[in-house]
């Protein structure tokens, strides 16, 4: 039996089809039968969540993908190293000056993979910018890669428009057939084999933040990781910054870590230097000042939104970098609203929130959404029900409009802290419109405010 046969065994043992085993991974069925017939092989950050899907050891897993099993022992070929297949692993063990024990709890209910990214960020940002990148593998053309870039930008749109609930399958799908074709095949020099590694980071940021919309961390963090891995390879300081400040920095704050994501943001705003660009130095500034206000560090977050102004007022959008040119004024603003909503400043926090939701476009549905709920949250602060209720509607018609899951908890919020004022007939009808066009903020509502 061939060693691809062997797991396809293994799968049948399990009980699960090639569909059913695809679902449970968060892949496509075709990933699945390359995988069985050879033509593909899981990622060493898919083969923990393989090893638990078919009850079986990481090493007998590793025997049947491989052959041996100590395959991924082997040295890498420089097109892994793209890929980034040795380096996006996940350590099996912390870092130098971690223990498990410290991490997870300091980290809470976050889980082991969110604790193990202090060492990759330590890693990473020991990394010397200065250090040539290592050589690439060259294979693929220039006219492959505009292709992969249009489907990109493509499906950065229908995120930011409809959420990622209803398209984050066809990121995966994408990145598991066509962007692996891509990896696979010969290119024309380095320069492409370059653009290449840079769109592959692209999409696993992408792929990431569409699992955070979903509410799968642990799944945005193995995107996460793959992509920083890859920017180290290419030598792109200053997108790997971000990637931890503005990426991982963002995830460790939703996830109610903010000491957490004052270290990694502060990490990444020494690493990125004067070197990175205007744009992303100001996008990593605004996450340190967010860490900051959720301390409740009222001085150091003040001044760092001043300094992220600043930059932004420096930045020339044709000389940025194409992953960060949507951090305009309008985004800046929203990082000061949240800011100052955190520091209890509820007035100068809708004076931000004005100028935000009138700077983003309206194809910009779920910023639109979560701002309109930060307003409402902002009005009920201050005691105004009825202009809470008011915006609040907004927010529930736009997340209606969205498969964001971050944009539903967000309403539901609202929802369950008007719950005090159940009686109060804005309040009544916010429920009914709620429940009629957003019942899953509805029954999360009920959930969050103990059953009422």
């Amino acid at each position: 039996m061939t060693r691809w046969g062997r797991l396809a065994v293994l799968r049948r043992a399990a009980g699960y089809t090639q569909e059913q085993l695809a679902t449970a991974m968060d892949v496509d069925r075709t990933t699945i039968h390359r995988w069985e017939n050879g033509k593909a092989t899981p990622h060493p950050w898919q083969m923990p969540k393989l090893a638990k899907r078919l009850k079986v050891s990481q090493d007998e897993l590793r025997s049947a993908v491989f052959g041996n099993p100590d395959a991924d022992c082997a040295p890498r070929s420089g097109a892994e190293a793209e890929r980034g297949e040795s380096a996006a692993a996940a350590p099996s063990q912390p870092g130098p000056g971690i223990t498990w024990q410290g991490a997870a709890s300091e980290l809470g209910d976050v889980g082991p993979r969110l604790a193990t990214m202090d060492a990759l960020i330590s890693d990473w940002a020991s990394v010397n910018s200065n250090t040539p990148p290592p050589a690439l593998s060259l294979w693929v053309t220039e006219e492959d890669v505009i292709v992969a870039e249009g489907m990109l930008g493509m499906f950065r749109q229908l995120d930011h428009t409809h959420g990622a609930r209803q398209h984050w399958r066809q990121v995966s799908s994408y990145i598991d057939t066509e962007l692996e074709g891509l990896l696979r095949r010969p290119a024309v020099n380095e320069q492409v084999a370059r653009q290449r590694a840079q769109l592959t980071v692209g999409f696993c940021e992408l792929a990431g933040y569409q699992a955070v919309d979903i509410g799968n961390p642990d799944r945005a963090l193995e995107y996460y990781q793959r992509a920083l891995a890859l920017t180290t390879t290419t030598g792109d300081q200053a997108y790997g910054a971000y990637l931890v400040a503005a990426n991982l920095g963002h995830l460790a704050l939703h996830r109610g870590n903010p000491e957490t994501a004052l270290r990694w943001a502060s990490s990444a705003r020494a690493a990125a230097g004067t070197t990175a660009s205007p744009a992303t130095r100001a996008a990593i500034t605004a996450v340190v000042a967010r860490a900051n206000a959720r301390m409740l560090r009222e001085s150091e977050a003040t001044q760092l939104i001043l300094e992220a102004e600043k930059l932004l007022e420096a930045a020339s959008v044709e000389d940025e970098p194409t992953w960060i040119r949507y951090f305009t004024h309008a985004y800046l603003a929203d990082e000061a609203a949240h800011c100052l909503h955190d520091l209890g400043r509820a007035p100068d926090a809708r004076i931000q929130l004005a100028d935000a939701l009138g700077g983003v476009g309206k194809d910009k549905v779920r910023r639109r959404a979560i701002d309109a709920a930060l307003l409402a949250a902002t009005w009920l602060r201050s005691g105004d029900v009825d202009q809470a209720c008011a915006v609040a509607r907004d927010a529930v018609a736009y997340t209606a409009r969205t498969g964001s899951g971050r944009c539903v908890e967000r309403v539901a919020g609202i929802l369950a802290d008007l719950q005090t004022h159940a009686d109060y007939v804005a309040v009544r009808e916010l429920r009914e419109f709620a429940r009629a066009v957003l019942p899953d903020a509805d029954r999360l509502a009920v959930m969050l405010a103990g059953g009422s």
